[in-house]
C-alpha cells in the first residue's frame, strides 16, 4: 500500500463508488473523489478525511462532456495531485428497447461508460508508467458476459470495458501496472433500484450489500487480479452463460427482459 498513496475515484457520490472510496479510506488511502453533486462529494470527503484521518480532495466534475477527462487530468496536474489508483466506476444505466430509447440519454451513456472510461485510463497510466506502478480498476458488470435486451446499450458498452480492461492488462503485464476489471451482479444501489421495476425480479440470495462488493473488489486489486466477479452464485451465471450456446443465452435474457 505504501506505493499506492492516492486514489481516484469516479463515480463517488453514492452506491458503489461511495461504496469503494469507505473501503480505499479505511485502508489509508488519500483519495480524489469525483462526480456532479458538489454537496454530496463535501460532505462525503469531511465525513471520510476526519474519520480515517486522510487527505479527501473533492472534485464535482462531469465526465459526460467531450473534453472532460483530460480537463479532469489537468487540473490535478495543476494541483500538483500524483494518483496511484484510478478507479473508473462513474458510469449509467438505460432500460428502454432500443427502438424506443431516448437517444441523448444512449449517447450519454456511451460517452461516459466507454469514451471517457478509455480516455481516463489512456491519461493517467501514463505517469504510472513512467514511475513503474499504480493500478487501474475499471468497473463493469456480468452483462459484459451476455446479451442484455432492454439494456442493449449499457449491456454492450460494460462488454466492451471487459474486453478494453483484459486487453490493456496484457499490454502492461511487464510494467508494474495491474489492471483489474471489477464485474458486479446485481448490487443493492439506486441504480438498481430505478432499473424499472427489475429489483423486485431479482432472489436475494443474488443480490450483493456496495460495501460487501467493495472490501472484495479492494482485495482483488491489490492481488493483481485481472477479472473480478463477486458472489459465487454470479460466477455460476457467467459460467453458464460462456457455455451454454448462445441462442439459448440470447433467449433465456430475453425471456426475463419482458418482465422488465
Amino acid at each position: 500500500m505504501s506505493l499506492y498513496k492516492t486514489t481516484l475515484i469516479t463515480g463517488a457520490s453514492q452506491g458503489i463508488g461511495l461504496s469503494l472510496a469507505n473501503e480505499f479510506a479505511k485502508n489509508g488511502h488519500d483519495l480524489v473523489l469525483v462526480a456532479r453533486s458538489e454537496d454530496k462529494l463535501l460532505k462525503i470527503a469531511q465525513n471520510l478525511g476526519a474519520q480515517y484521518d486522510i487527505k479527501v480532495t473533492p472534485l464535482p466534475f462531469d465526465l459526460i462532456p467531450t473534453g472532460s477527462a483530460i480537463k479532469l487530468f489537468t487540473q490535478l496536474a495543476e494541483m500538483e495531485i500524483t494518483i496511484d489508483i484510478l478507479v473508473n466506476n462513474a458510469g449509467m444505466m438505460q432500460v428502454e428497447k432500443l427502438y424506443e430509447s431516448d437517444m441523448d440519454v444512449m449517447n450519454n451513456l456511451m460517452q461516459l461508460n466507454i469514451n471517457s472510461l478509455v480516455n481516463m485510463t489512456r491519461l493517467f497510466v501514463g505517469p504510472m508508467l513512467s514511475r513503474g506502478y499504480g493500478k487501474v480498476i475499471n468497473v463493469a458488470s456480468i452483462a459484459s458476459f451476455m446479451p442484455t435486451p432492454t439494456f442493449s446499450v449499457y449491456g454492450a458498452s460494460k462488454a466492451f470495458v471487459l474486453s478494453f480492461s483484459e486487453s490493456i492488462a496484457e499490454e502492461m503485464k511487464d510494467s508494474g501496472i495491474s489492471v483489474t476489471c471489477v464485474c458486479p451482479g446485481f448490487t443493492q444501489t439506486d441504480m438498481l433500484s430505478h432499473a424499472e421495476g427489475l429489483e423486485k425480479y431479482i432472489p436475494t440470495f443474488l443480490k450483493a450489500s456496495p460495501e460487501g462488493l467493495a472490501a472484495d473488489a479492494y482485495k482483488a486489486a491489490m492481488n493483481n487480479e485481472v477479472i473480478f466477479i463477486d458472489k459465487l452464485a454470479n460466477k455460476m451465471l457467467v459460467q453458464w452463460a460462456k457455455h451454454y450456446p448462445r441462442w439459448i443465452v440470447r433467449g433465456v435474457t430475453g425471456f426475463f427482459s419482458r418482465f422488465t
